[in-house]
């Protein structure tokens, strides 16, 4: 082999090795997580931000609500778009699987509209409020399975696990700070209680929408933490 040919094999090896290397899908510890700092830091709570940093505006909920209407638990996914966009069980914006139903609580907006926003516009929730509407006050504890993947089939699991702030002073509500980004493949699944409902807000930290770019706008947007669950005097 030529001293050529022997410099162009290792340089195809260091391409290669770069490609593989490269933050993505399975070694992006980021992938679920996204940058905390750009929502609780974004308005001072954790970090100052720069002086010369604009406002930023303070987050506000995308808010459904999961009941469940037969007398035994059952399993049941939240957003997964690309799977659930097409599901027959839709009505009026509605989703209905398994006899539990999947509504939106926001009067301008459907489930159906937001399971669409995250196929094409992608966004990082930073924190999810869990309150339970009626039944089991235990179902906010629940611990949710986040399920991804992309294209080329390789999939990411991540247990989500509701704690309750030993500070708070509500209860049958639990405030998730483990934030997670959503886009058509990514799924939430737990298992609801029989005859029991429960809310959930969802809190965006980042949200991504191309048309924002046409006015020459970043594409990203971030937002500053909602600040929703006061801590009990000390």
């Amino acid at each position: 082999m030529s001293s050529i040919q022997r410099y162009l094999q290792m340089a195809n090896r260091s391409v290669n090795e770069q490609f593989v290397g490269v933050d993505g899908f399975i070694d992006d510890d980021m992938y679920f997580a996204g940058d905390m700092n750009t929502f609780f830091g974004a308005d001072g709570e954790a970090q100052a931000a720069p002086v010369a940093a604009p406002s930023v505006m303070r987050s506000q909920p995308y808010i459904i609500t999961v009941s469940n209407a037969s007398n035994a638990a059952v399993t049941i996914d939240v957003f997964g778009a690309y799977i659930y966009l097409n599901n027959a069980g839709f009505s009026a914006g509605t989703l209905t699987v398994s006899n539990v139903t999947i509504t939106s609580n926001l009067s301008n907006v459907t489930y159906y509209n937001l399971l669409n926003q995250s196929s094409i516009s992608p966004f990082t929730i930073g924190s999810t409020l869990i309150s339970s509407v009626n039944g089991t006050t235990s179902q906010v504890l629940q611990p949710i399975t986040l399920t991804t993947q992309d294209a080329n089939g390789n999939q990411a699991v991540k247990i989500l696990t509701p704690v309750v702030d030993p500070y708070q002073n509500q209860s049958g509500i639990v405030d998730l700070k483990q934030p997670f980004r959503v886009d058509g493949f990514t799924k939430l699944t737990f298992q609801i209680f029989a005859s029991s409902s429960v809310q959930f807000q969802f809190y965006p930290s980042d949200t991504i929408n191309v048309a924002r770019g046409l006015g020459g706008n970043p594409v990203s947007k971030q937002y500053g933490s909602p600040k929703i669950i006061r801590p009990a005097a000390r």
